[in-house]
């Protein structure tokens, strides 16, 4: 992760990877065949580490809003944390789709959990009462998810700076779509 970060995907090489991690060329060559493997597996890394931790909070015993709440907190933190990296994705991304690449089915790979699971969250609000009676869970899954995305792309233009903000905007959002038997979320969490 820190070679593509700091370097950038396209001037990483299997030597560059050899000679950072002290593991032979050959034997990186067993493990993977394409820089681009070792690529997807830091990329999993990451995400499959924000899959889990937010696995977790889905499971809490607390009301939805909160816990939309707090999965958002863990993927921002996250994204904060990472930047660099971020940034490395990105410009992979935009490359790929330069080729003419559709690069759809590899960003679903990783991120399509978190999709599942404010869809998931959102219906379980509702069959709770927690949500406005007007919420259409796969709508707003989807919108939960855009404002996330929005983040990511608010970061790496530069214009985000605060993680606090960006968690205060999703927080936002969530207040206006919870329901009567809500226990409203503090401001920011």
């Amino acid at each position: 992760m820190g070679l593509f970060a700091g370097m950038g995907y396209a001037k990483v090489s299997f030597l560059t990877i050899s000679e950072a991690t002290g593991v032979a060329r050959t034997a990186l060559y067993r493990y993977f065949k394409t820089k681009r493997e070792i690529f997807d597996e830091a990329i999993h890394g990451c995400t499959h580490a924000i899959k889990v931790a937010s696995a977790a909070i889905a499971r809490q015993p607390l009301p939805v809003p909160e816990r939309l709440n707090r999965v958002a907190d863990t993927v921002i933190d996250t994204l904060f944390e990472r930047k660099q990296f971020l940034l490395a994705i990105y410009a992979f991304v935009i490359d790929m789709v330069r080729r003419g690449e559709d690069m759809r089915a590899r960003i679903a790979l990783f991120t399509g959990g978190l999709r599942e699971l404010f869809l998931r969250l959102l219906e379980e609000g509702a069959r709770r009462n927690e949500l406005a009676a007007s919420v259409d869970p796969r709508l707003t899954s989807e919108v939960l998810f855009a404002l996330l995305e929005s983040v990511v792309l608010r970061i790496l233009l530069g214009v985000e700076l605060d993680a606090e903000k960006a968690k205060l905007r999703f927080s936002a959002m969530v207040r206006s779509i919870a329901g009567p038997n809500a226990k409203k979320p503090k401001k920011g969490t």
